[in-house]
């Protein structure tokens, strides 16, 4: 089931990238599937890609779309960098001719893949597929020599068991193809750097399934050459210290002078990169406080040129990439509280108040925020609600939600609360994105907690048995990070661990809650001083 889930997601990637090299669609793979597989599988006790299955009421729990899609294809993405596209083309063809109209397993793929590369993918496979997780890479200079060590990276508690994978090294200077073992002697450092001609790098192009954790050392010389590095190699850099310093290993504080390094970067993936990581940054700061408003004038700081580059409106000289980044970029320049943009986009609104749905698509749910954010009524709301049921164009109901979502009333939050069960407004396939926007708002996180609990039972009797039921519990997770919310998580959930449907769900998420607490108590102080220093 992964593999045939996993090879359908990686080809939809090839296909188009064949039809459309311009799209550069490969880039979008970095900042959807690869961190979405990076996170799930750094907490302890998160299921194998490969699991064997002894009751079919199992399948729904394992279906961990983190895992089963994401995770899958990248490892099946680590293969292909690893053996090349002929012996991968070659291989696929063995294989569909062996067993045509036949049986398989995956073994038979790595069989065949194997024969064509010259490479024992069986056995490299096995320690990805049957192991959950997956390694962190330090690489330092111990007496002069360059030595790489593996070990299972986990964010939050984690109990390691000495696992060990067969590595794809891909480095950027004389190594092997391959770390087998826990610890290898790469040779001295002087001598692969001056060969090199540049800052020593590992995975290069994210292909392979884990994080590089740099010495200060070796980490300064590649930020000398940030610059110069493409696209991918930028986002991979911000990704492995975003995930360190979630492990623990670095501080967030580590992060500042990369942000500032990248702020101007014309790529959309970097851009978006940015805007994930600033995501998480939040978590540090609590509405209305001092931190917050340092972290909006970082923000002010990271959007301020671009913003001016790219405009609010589409241009014809725009790129691609620009045509990407304008949203990213806007959204920041509006959680910054840029006046002029707040200004531009309320004109925007006011000049297409009879239509909205023919404002300009890829600023419309920017221009619907600002004017809840800055410019709200009940009027407005009310209107905005009643084209949000009216409407048929699915992408226009989206920008609604992401605007109505936002609102600082209390009175409007709890009228879309009252909502939720109301399928005449919000249809129940909808109601998961209104129910995690809502508790994203500070202002609405207990109120959407509270209806959560209180209704369960709707809930479950709504959509249990459905493999939607279960990511309620996940979207939950990715929102709520205090010590009081997370002793709530607990007492709710856990007298329901008896409920084989949710309770891998409950486990995992208890974890990551308290990580991301763990995290804030340990990290925040530290994080503050240095971010109250750059926006003094």
């Amino acid at each position: 089931l992964w593999l045939n889930e996993s090879f359908a997601n990686m080809m939809e990637y090839v296909a188009i990238d064949a039809l459309e090299p311009n799209w550069k669609i490969w880039e979008a793979f970095q900042t959807s599937e690869a961190p979405l597989a990076l996170q799930r599988d750094a907490t302890d006790g998160v299921q194998s890609v490969f699991v064997e299955i002894k009751d079919p009421a199992e399948i729904d729990s394992l279906f961990d779309g983190a895992i089963v899609y994401a995770k899958g294809s990248r490892l099946l993405v680590m293969v292909r960098a690893l053996i090349g596209d002929q012996a991968l083309r070659t291989g696929l063809k063995n294989y569909f001719t062996d067993h045509q109209y036949a049986n398989s397993v995956g073994a038979d793929l790595w069989d065949a893949l194997g024969q064509a590369s010259g490479l024992n993918i069986g056995a490299i496979m096995k320690s990805w597929l049957e192991q959950p997780g997956y390694p962190v890479l330090d690489l330092k200079i111990v007496d002069g020599d360059l030595i790489v060590s593996q070990k299972q990276f986990f964010i939050g508690q984690g109990q390691d068991q000495n696992r060990l994978w067969q590595v794809p090294l891909h480095a950027n200077f004389d190594a092997p193809q391959l770390l087998t073992t826990k610890e290898l002697n790469l040779g001295s450092y002087q001598e692969l750097r001056a060969k090199a001609g540049h800052a020593l790098r590992l995975n290069l192009g994210n292909t392979s399934h884990l994080v590089v954790d740099y010495s200060d050392e070796l980490l300064a010389d590649i930020l000398t050459e940030v610059d110069t590095l493409n696209a991918i190699d930028q986002l991979q850099l911000l990704q492995d210290l975003r995930l360190l310093a979630e492990s623990g290993r670095k501080s967030h504080a580590e992060l500042l002078p990369l942000l500032l390094k990248l702020k101007d970067s014309k790529s959309a993936i970097v851009t978006e990169t940015l805007s994930q990581v600033i995501a998480k940054l939040k978590f540090f700061v609590s509405p209305d406080s001092q931190g917050e408003k340092d972290l909006k004038a970082l923000v002010a700081i990271l959007s301020q040129a671009q913003l001016k580059r790219l405009g609010l409106e589409a241009k014809a000289s725009d790129s691609n990439d620009d045509l990407l980044v304008r949203p990213l970029v806007l959204d920041a320049a509006l959680y910054a509280e840029n006046a002029e943009l707040i200004a531009a986009a309320h004109d925007l609104f006011l000049a297409n108040q009879a239509k909205l749905v023919a404002l300009p698509v890829a600023v419309r749910a920017l221009v619907l925020k600002n004017e809840v954010l800055n410019f709200n009524s009940d009027q407005l709301f009310d209107n905005l609600l009643v084209s949000y049921q009216k409407t048929s164009d699915s992408s226009f109901k989206q920008d609604l939600l992401a605007a109505l979502t936002k609102t600082k009333k209390q009175s409007q939050l709890e009228k879309l609360v009252s909502h939720f069960e109301d399928a005449d407004v919000i249809k129940p396939q909808d109601l998961r994105a209104w129910y995690v926007n809502v508790l994203a708002n500070p202002r609405g996180e207990q109120l959407a907690w509270d209806w959560l609990r209180n209704e369960w039972s709707w809930l479950e009797a709504k959509v249990g048995g459905d493999m939607e039921f279960p990511t309620y519990l996940t979207v939950t997770a990715r929102v709520l990070h205090t010590a009081e919310r997370l002793a709530e998580f607990k007492a709710f959930f856990e007298p329901k661990l008896t409920n084989p449907e949710i309770s891998r769900e409950i486990t995992m998420d208890t974890k990551v809650i308290a990580s991301r607490v763990d995290l804030i108590q340990a990290d925040q102080a530290n994080f503050l001083a240095a971010l109250a220093k750059i926006t003094a």
